[in-house]
């Protein structure tokens, strides 16, 4: 999201007293109210707020405490060439992949790493090695067989994935594949279980230039430009890393702020457990953008996605037992293009669509 601030503030009702007044003209001991005058509760849907009287507005003291957009788990899969020319590549991925895990881990994401290479060639050390976060797939990656081997190897790591975690792939070759990019895209639609219906983010760590060519960056240092993993990475929007440089701390760091980035659910946050451990009325929540220049506008409550209707709004995920507040797309779209603050305030009747 651009320069907006995520100060995303959640506010909740400490006192809003209803003052009492003594009818001083009645007798002592007298019940003042007219049973016959006095109204059934109503009975409201369990998010409309109750009514309020305009000539009497509420008064809330408030404490804020902060929010963090949502997030959801990463399943990040490595596929490493170890053909006889990858000895180099294969030092430099044991070198780094700890601090990789490192980095995902301090952005509050629940990773998954499983390795597919020949785990001669690659020994994953502590403490991202041996633990419950890494799946090691022992198998022999040739040079051209990468893609094919994900497909091959699925049912030894399927268990491993999470429903609705983002998916990583992450191929590391000097050379060309023998599948297309076609052949892969359709094998891997066809897994399931959980599958990747949600599609997934294709990284590559290849040569793109020619590696015969004198003055090439590439020269001696490959086989063959890696093409179908270059245009996988293009059409699944992941990062893309010349394996002909020699400092690969960059591309470990470039990896690791993909995987944190799209494992962000945009216009989803997070409702924190309030301070004190005060229960939160969920019929008194509203939802307050302020522009950069000021002058707050408060975005009202919609009746689930169907109700955005390409308006203004938010909603619940889940009405029965919210845990994440959701900003329609219009909504979302002018707190993403713009600075400013965006807070959720709870303890006061919520304004509705």
């Amino acid at each position: 999201m651009k320069g907006w601030r995520m100060a995303l503030a959640v506010l909740w009702l400490v006192g809003c007293a209803a003052q009492v007044v003594e009818d001083e003209e009645a007798e002592p001991g007298t019940d003042t109210d007219d049973p016959v005058d006095r109204e059934e509760p109503d009975e409201r849907d369990p998010i409309d707020p109750p009514p309020v009287d305009p000539a009497e507005p509420e008064t809330c003291s408030a404490i804020e405490v902060e929010a963090s957009p949502a997030v959801v788990p990463a399943d990040i899969v490595w596929v490493i060439d170890n053909s006889g020319s990858m000895d180099v590549e294969e030092e430099r991925v044991q070198t780094n992949i700890n601090s990789f895990a490192a980095d995902i881990a301090a952005s509050g994401i629940d990773y998954h790493v499983v390795m597919i290479t020949d785990a001669s060639h690659v020994r994953v050390p502590a403490p991202l090695g041996g633990s419950d976060r890494l799946r090691v797939v022992d198998r022999d990656v040739d040079s051209h067989d990468a893609l094919e081997l994900v497909v091959q190897t699925y049912s030894q790591w399927q268990d491993y994935l999470r429903p609705g975690a983002v998916k990583h792939f992450v191929v590391v070759s000097d050379d060309e594949s023998d599948w297309s990019q076609d052949d892969f895209e359709s094998a891997l639609a066809a897994q399931g279980d959980p599958g990747f219906p949600d599609g997934f983010v294709f990284h590559a760590i290849v040569a793109e230039a020619p590696p015969w060519d004198w003055g090439s960056s590439c020269f001696m240092l490959a086989a063959a430009i890696g093409r179908t993993y270059l245009d996988l990475q293009e059409d699944h929007g992941g990062v893309f890393y010349s394996l002909c440089q020699s400092d690969w701390e960059p591309v470990f760091d470039a990896l690791s702020t993909s995987v944190a980035a799209n494992a962000s659910l945009p216009c989803r946050f997070d409702i924190p457990e309030p301070a004190g451990g005060d229960e939160i009325d969920y019929s008194a929540v509203n939802f307050v953008y302020t522009p950069e220049g000021g002058g707050s506008v408060t975005i009202p409550y919609v009746a689930g996605e169907g109700g955005c209707g390409g308006g203004e709004g938010w909603f619940y995920d889940d009405p029965a037992a919210p845990a994440q507040i959701v900003a329609c797309p219009t909504s979302c779209a002018a707190f993403e293009d713009g600075e400013g603050q965006v807070d959720v305030a709870f303890g006061c009747a919520t304004l509705l669509e």
